[in-house]
Parts: C-alpha cells; sequence; structure tokens
C-alpha cells in the first residue's frame, strides 16, 4: 500500500470546478483563458503561496508518518516567477513531486503521473488536499492504519476524517466554526484501482463504496474568499452545522493537531486573538 496525495496548485483544467461544468470541448479554450487570468493576479498567488507552505506544506513536513509521496499538479501556463518558485519551494521537501501539466482534468494527470512514476494505482491509497489548508499531524498515521485493516477484505473503500475546524478570514461571517462534514473533500482517500480521488462527487462517496469515517483527529480549512467555494450568509452556516467558536474553545484541538504551526501560520488560518 502505496500513501499518495494530490494536490492542484492554481491547475488550468477540468474537475469539480464550478467553472468547468456542463461545458463542450469547444468552450473549454475560453475558460482556459479565463482561468489563466484569474488564477495569476499577484495578490492571488501570493495568498497562495503563503497557505501552501505555511499551512500546507508545513502539516505534512509535521506528519508523524512520513512514508507518503505528495503529488502538486500545476499548469504548464504558469508563469516563469511564480513556476522558480514554486519548484524551489516544493524540492525542499523530499516527499513531495511537482508536475505543470497543459490544462487537462485532474484525473487524466494523475493516471498520467502514477504511470510516469510506475505506481499502479490499485496499490495505492490516494488523498486529496487543498493548497490552502492543513491536516493533523497524525494525519497519514491514522490513514494507513485504517487502509491496512481494509486493505485486504476491501478492493475499493473511502476514508474521511469528519472532524473540522473552518476559519472563515475575511467577510460578515468571519471567524472559526467547529465544524463535523463527513467526505468533505479535505483529506478525503479512496482506494480504486479505476477511479480517482477526483472522480466522485465527495458527497456521494459513502452511497458507492465502503466508507469509514474516523473523529478522533481534526483538519483545518481556510476560506480566503478567493476559491470556488462561494463566501456564505450566516444562515447557510447555521444549516450546515457550523458552529461559531472561540479560539479558547478551539485551543485544545489546535494543540492536538496543529502545534507546528508557526505564527505567521496561525495568522494565516484565523488562529489568532
Amino acid at each position: 500500500m502505496k500513501i499518495v496525495g494530490i494536490c492542484r496548485f492554481s491547475m488550468i483544467g477540468q474537475g469539480d470546478w464550478k467553472a468547468y461544468r456542463n461545458l463542450e470541448a469547444q468552450d473549454l479554450e475560453k475558460i482556459y483563458i479565463e482561468k489563466e487570468r484569474e488564477l495569476f493576479t499577484e495578490s492571488r498567488m501570493e495568498t497562495r503561496f503563503r497557505t501552501f507552505e505555511k499551512l500546507t506544506l508545513a502539516s505534512l513536513q509535521a506528519q508523524t508518518d512520513q512514508d507518503f509521496l505528495f503529488v502538486v499538479v500545476s499548469s504548464s501556463r504558469m508563469p516563469s516567477i511564480y513556476r522558480s518558485r514554486l519548484e524551489k519551494l516544493c524540492a525542499a521537501y523530499p516527499n513531495v513531486l511537482l508536475r505543470f501539466v497543459a490544462p487537462m482534468h485532474i484525473v487524466d494527470a494523475q493516471k498520467d503521473i502514477l504511470a510516469e512514476l510506475g505506481l499502479r494505482q490499485q496499490d495505492c491509497l490516494q488523498f486529496r488536499l487543498d493548497d490552502d489548508d492543513a491536516l493533523s499531524k497524525r494525519f497519514v498515521e491514522r490513514l494507513r492504519m485504517h487502509g491496512q485493516a481494509l486493505w485486504e477484505q476491501y478492493p475499493v473503500f473511502a476514508i474521511s476524517f469528519p472532524n473540522l475546524i473552518y476559519s472563515v478570514i475575511d467577510g460578515e461571517t468571519k471567524g472559526l466554526y467547529r465544524w463535523f462534514n463527513p467526505f468533505l473533500g479535505i483529506g478525503l482517500a479512496v482506494r480504486n484501482p479505476k477511479r480517482s480521488v477526483y472522480g466522485y462527487a465527495h458527497y456521494k462517496i459513502p452511497q458507492a463504496v465502503i466508507g469509514l469515517t474516523d473523529p478522533s483527529i481534526c483538519s483545518l480549512v481556510t476560506h480566503h474568499g478567493m476559491n470556488d467555494t462561494p463566501r456564505h450568509r450566516k444562515e447557510i452556516l447555521r444549516k450546515r452545522g457550523m458552529v461559531r467558536s472561540s479560539l479558547d474553545e478551539l485551543q485544545r484541538l489546535i494543540n492536538q493537531n496543529f502545534d507546528f504551526l508557526s505564527a505567521e501560520g496561525r495568522s494565516l488560518a484565523g488562529l489568532v486573538e
């Protein structure tokens, strides 16, 4: 069993993003050009580099189990100044692999990269992670434990860690929220010999495959107002079961799962007074 994470860093291409839904092939290039202008603005890239380094990569570097591969998929259309910066950043982590791809579906990009590495998907426990989120330092440790327990009996299964701290960085709903949300994308893991972790409508996974949830650790989701998830009104947050919490109320969870965060990382994640 090989644990392989996949992250899209300013990737241009199809996936589960709303911009690409219900489009014909001939319409894609127009969207690619629009996304190129949107993704590579200076303000967005600066924020993304900071969250990727101080939250995402910091959480991987802190893992108690370092036996995993983390594939970062980015765009071949990325300007050279950012491309060089991303190459240098990823090269500092021995289990992080960076690839730049032409516009394509993330599922196809993943397939090509695994083939290049000589990895068979049936031997991989895949997980997904965004470039502005952080995993508990025990994520890989727990994922391996569950994966090994399920491996011999189930050729297809999914694992979710549903306890979340959801941090809205600005706007009228700015603040920290506790959220129990099984099979959200962050840290979502799948074993499937033919299907990518990005090939599922993630909330429908428990309807299709054996699913295990582990509430013993916590993940950190940040919303900086520049991703595909819209800002939500207070009533929508309540409807989703998100509970506004103070930093003091969350401190125990933060200490148990994210004690590796630097002062800058805590600030980026909204974990400051």
